[in-house]
């Protein structure tokens, strides 16, 4: 197998793109390069979501069957990103398995190869993946800001990027306080609708 990740930016979405249709199509080697692309995202799931360091390989063999069924179930009409749609998938999956915290030492063995806790600990740099899944929310957010009202997005834009209270907004766009609320209540709708479908 590769690397895990020689690619970045646009080439990255493509190569994943590729060997998701080739998965598809029922191409196993497709199937295991997309898994070992795949491998640091499973990683930072299970460190983020769930960290059990006696289940570590469990945990990564769940990954593994996590992606698998996404490649089967992933449907690209449905205007999601495969990244993305991977991300949540594993994301969710470790969240419902998360009971409680225990305390470990970042030196800690896990895994069998040997491998520290602390060698799985993220830089500050974000990986290329991680980038392509900032990308591909941010290209999902500016569609769906693109689908609001103009009066919806000044209102947004205000409250939230611009750090307005809602009394502000109003005094600034020349509107009641609630018309404010009630505007801002019906783009947080559309864009929920919007981004999470």
């Amino acid at each position: 197998m590769e690397g895990a990740f020689p690619l970045g930016g646009e080439n990255l979405y493509k190569e994943i793109g590729r060997l998701l249709a080739l998965s598809k199509e029922g191409d196993t080697k497709a199937k295991i390069e997309l898994l070992s692309r795949l491998n640091p995202l499973i990683i930072s799931s299970i460190r983020h979501y769930y960290y059990n360091p006696h289940l570590y390989e469990d945990l990564l063999q769940e990954g593994y069957e996590i992606v698998l069924r996404s490649i089967e179930e992933y449907d690209s009409t449905k205007g999601s990103y495969f990244l993305g749609f991977v991300k949540l998938k594993l994301k969710y999956h470790y969240l419902n398995k998360h009971k409680e915290k225990h305390a470990i030492s970042l030196n800690q063995i896990i895994g069998n190869d040997e491998m520290e806790l602390i060698e799985l600990i993220k830089d500050d740099e974000p990986s290329p993946l991680d980038k392509a899944i900032q990308n591909e929310e941010l290209t999902k957010l500016k569609q769906a800001i693109n689908l609001l009202t103009p009066r919806q997005r000044e209102v947004v834009i205000a409250y939230y990027i611009e750090d307005m209270s809602i009394g502000e907004i109003g005094e600034k766009l020349g509107i009641a306080y609630r018309t404010v609320v009630n505007t801002k209540a019906r783009a947080i709708d559309v864009l929920k609708k919007t981004i999470v479908k």
